[in-house]
């Protein structure tokens, strides 16, 4: 009989899996891609290894696209800061209740922990996702499962309950046990798997939200928040100044955006000012990457500003840090 589970392809959802395994489940894992997990900053996207190491079969469902228009609009509104927790688990549930129903599967089951999370794993945000995920009764928690109602698969005899975990709260001490007692390889490392969570990071996609059209970002939008320095500019403009080469790559990867701003003569960042830039932001611009740069104890550096569609321009640019600024 199978099973589908939702695995992000950290501890809990690694554990959840091998639990439902070993009540003799042929388990299907699904991967969500939202475009906001940590460490990506790529379009490659891969199966958790950590999931594939237990045997089961691995679908990777992208949905970048459509998680853009629920964070834009959220109907059960943001966590702490900009997480959209319990619209973005009900519409990954809903897409899984589609799968489970497609293959005639028992159950759908997730990786939640009852009280790990403030905003959707409080009971009633765990029952609430349940229901308009259209999963009520259908969704098994194992990791949780001995402190919530009895599910259907439960009441059917198809699922032992005294096989389910009792763990809450947002200590790991019981998940680490229960490694030690599950055969489950390698295991991730126990943290965060949303970079929306992060003050910092929320602030910077709050920011460029509302400069988007209807507060719609563009699917590769996360891959630039992800890296460089964001600054606010004078006139109200931003640049991104990238930290390292790498970081430049990314940027002027984006040059369709705006003007790329570099250092004619000596090493330093790529900065982007996307749009059009008033004459003031482009000169903070330009100051901004002159001072990050080798050439920053100079009296003046030439940075070379390539716009799209028009020629190459030289500015002559003391690296004197520029009033007015703002960093995300």
């Amino acid at each position: 009989m199978k099973a589908i589970g939702i695995v992000s392809g950290g501890l809990d959802s690694l554990l959840a899996t091998r639990l439902v395994m070993d009540m003799g489940f042929e388990v299907l894992a699904l991967h969500f891609v939202m475009g906001f997990e940590p460490n990506r900053g790529t379009e490659v996207i891969s199966k958790p290894q950590s999931i594939l190491q237990l045997g089961v079969e691995c679908e990777v469902v992208d949905i970048r696209r459509e998680f853009l228009k629920i964070l834009a609009r959220p109907r059960h509104g943001y966590g702490a800061n900009l997480n959209p927790c319990i619209d973005c688990k009900i519409y990954m549930l809903s897409r899984a209740r589609e799968k489970m129903e497609a293959l005639s599967a028992a159950f759908v089951f997730s990786g939640e922990v009852l009280g790990q999370r403030p905003m959707s794993q409080r009971m009633q945000a765990l029952e609430l996702i349940a229901k308009e995920s259209g999963l009520e009764g259908n969704l098994v928690r194992p990791l949780c499962g001995g402190l919530l109602p009895p599910t259907t698969p439960e009441k059917q005899g198809i699922l032992n309950r005294e096989k389910l975990e009792c763990i809450q709260g947002r200590s790991r001490t019981a998940q680490m046990a229960l490694v030690e007692k599950l055969t489950v390889g390698d295991y991730p490392t126990p943290a965060g798997g949303c970079l929306l969570t992060d003050p910092s990071f929320a602030a910077r996609t709050a920011d460029l939200m509302n400069r988007r059209p209807g507060k719609i970002l563009r699917i590769d939008d996360p891959r630039l928040l992800m890296v460089g320095r964001h600054i606010i500019l004078p006139q109200g403009g931003k640049a991104v100044i990238g930290r390292r080469e790498e970081e430049n790559i990314v940027i002027e990867s984006f040059s369709s955006l705006g003007p790329i701003l570099v250092a004619e003569q000596f090493p330093g960042p790529s900065t982007l000012v996307e749009g059009t830039p008033t004459t003031e932001d482009l000169d903070a611009a330009a100051r901004l990457t002159a001072r990050y740069g080798k050439g920053k104890s100079l009296e003046k550096v030439t940075i070379k500003v390539t716009s799209p569609g028009k020629e190459i321009e030289l500015l002559s640019i003391p690296p004197d840090p520029p009033s007015g600024c703002r960093i995300l």
